[in-house]
């Protein structure tokens, strides 16, 4: 449950727009992203997912309201409905299985990236330093074009597996997660391998000021 109280306080801190807290920002103001990746797997389905798991779950509290009876303890005697209470105490488990489900697949959705661009600073003709960029990150779970930004000197990059990047944003809760693949683009151009695209985004990332380990090697 740590995992929800968490970003229940991302959320809270996005409102009230506190430290590090994300303003939002739209895809149009890009011209070419340091990377973008097209979601898919899990990440692309989930609203079918979450569609089919509404659809089960009410299901299987109407029959358990509706035909969770008691068992007919001699012959001939006719089966009851459950008391309302534990009626109501198993559909209240079956509604929070299914919320929790549903819950984890928003989440995972909406920290898997699909576009991250290092912007200039917000006023103009400012020289850019680490201090003043900022950093633009879309997800799979963005409504429309949208996006959120961050200042680029809260932000760190580091390669947590081979084929994965995790961006993690001071004073918010976990961070966002950047697979590296075939249907990776880098600046524009589609990734020819994972080490290519690791150098790349390294170069970009930290000529820019950005923090964090991206190669290993």
């Amino acid at each position: 449950m740590s995992i929800f109280f968490g970003y229940a306080k991302n959320y809270a801190k996005n409102v009230l727009q506190g430290t590090n807290a994300g303003v939002p920002g739209r895809v149009k103001n890009i011209t070419v992203a340091l990377y973008h990746r097209p979601p898919s797997g899990l990440a692309l389905f989930a609203p079918i997912a979450i569609a089919a798991d509404a659809l089960i779950i009410v299901n299987t509290v109407a029959v358990t309201w509706r035909n969770w009876k008691t068992e007919a303890k001699s012959e001939g005697e006719v089966p009851q409905l459950r008391p309302t209470w534990m009626r109501v105490v198993v559909c209240s488990l079956e509604i929070a299985t299914g919320a929790l489900v549903a819950a984890s697949l928003l989440i995972y959705r909406s920290r898997t990236a699909t576009m991250l661009s290092i912007l200039p600073p917000k006023q103009l003709n400012v020289k850019p330093t680490p201090l003043n960029r900022r950093v633009f990150i879309q997800s799979a779970g963005s409504w429309r074009r949208n996006g959120i930004i961050f200042p680029l000197s809260a932000c760190t990059l580091t390669r947590v597996a081979q084929q994965t990047l995790l961006l993690q944003v001071n004073g918010q809760y976990a961070g966002w997660q950047f697979n590296l693949d075939n249907s990776t683009i880098i600046e524009g151009q589609r990734s020819t391998s994972v080490e290519t695209s690791c150098k790349a985004l390294a170069a970009k990332w930290h000529a820019a000021g950005g923090k964090g380990t991206i190669l290993t090697s």
